[in-house]
């Protein structure tokens, strides 16, 4: 029997790979990702900031990113991130350099740091320009490519390009992908023979017994809608802005849609919308910077569950 969950949603995903017995499954992942030579292998792995199950669905419950460091100190920040909206490249570097400044305390070597490392699971296109689905972003110089350190790295993952069936799956990053995208339609009991290693096994299992716990089912279905309201409200305001906006000049047009952009986000976080004729009085640059903000705050909201 399929298991209807989604490992898409951050609230399975942390469930997944976020605890202490996921970490198996974790080092898989990343391996999978990292793809390491021989004699760097992940061995062991330290939770950051490990999965805190609460009482009552309504308890605050921190989701998004998962935190961790490997033996050799690396640190990783691996997130899910269904809706890649707005600053999502600027907070995703933000947060990386969070991570890794945090190795540093005061009177500390500039030495001691080790390479931190981000991994974000997309679902929305950030590079629609581009077929690959696995991008790697480092710190090199623009004409030579010369590697300036290896302290960072930025892997992003976008599951909406990746269309493999199972007979073509052919690496452990193909499983995993497959498994992201597919999981609700897969069954353990009918597990095809390219997904039958032990990691997957039981991520699929521990997504089955999360759909038998009407708490933690709950508290899945409450992040599930809180996703599809914020994705379906922010793409009705933007169609709806662009829309107006063909009949009007370029800037104003765009200002139209940043408007609308502004009063979704509001609503979605429960403040007073702001009319139009106040937010047409804000040149816009104005705009642009506070839908930003809004985005930010929406963001923690969600980190914060």
């Amino acid at each position: 029997m399929p298991i209807p969950i989604d490992p898409k949603v951050d609230y399975a995903f942390k469930h997944v790979f976020g605890r202490e017995e996921s970490k198996p499954a974790l080092i898989s992942l990343l391996e999978a990702v990292l793809e390491p030579p021989f004699g760097h292998r992940i061995t062991d792995l330290d939770l950051l900031d490990p999965f805190n199950h609460q009482e009552s669905p309504n308890d605050k419950t921190s989701v998004l990113d998962i935190k961790a460091r490997d033996q050799s100190g690396r640190r990783f920040n691996i997130e899910m991130q269904m809706l890649a909206y707005g600053a999502f490249r600027e907070r995703a570097l933000y947060y990386w350099a969070r991570l890794h400044q945090g190795q540093l305390k005061k009177g500390k070597d500039f030495r001691i740091l080790r390479p931190t490392v981000a991994i974000c699971f997309v679902d929305t296109p950030l590079f629609p320009q581009i077929d690959d689905y696995h991008l790697v972003f480092e710190l090199r110089d623009r004409r030579h490519h010369t590697l300036f350190t290896d302290q960072l790295a930025l892997h992003i993952l976008e599951l909406s390009k990746f269309n493999k069936s199972v007979e073509e799956l052919a690496t452990p990053l193909d499983r995993w992908l497959f498994f992201l995208r597919n999981a609700p339609t897969l069954s353990l009991d009918t597990l095809p023979e390219p997904l039958n290693v032990p990691e997957l096994v039981w991520a699929l299992g521990d997504l089955r017994m999360l759909s038998q716990n009407d708490v933690e089912r709950e508290r899945y279905e409450s992040h599930l809608k809180m996703q599809r309201d914020i994705y379906t409200a922010l793409a009705e305001k933007r169609d709806e802005g662009r829309e107006e906006g063909r009949e009007e000049g370029r800037e104003e047009g765009e200002a139209r849609i940043q408007i609308r952009r502004i009063q979704a986000l509001q609503r979605l976080l429960r403040q007073q919308v702001r009319s139009p004729d106040e937010l047409k009085s804000l040149p816009l640059a104005a705009l642009e910077t506070l839908a930003v903000q809004l985005e930010e705050q929406l963001d923690t909201r969600l980190s914060d569950g």
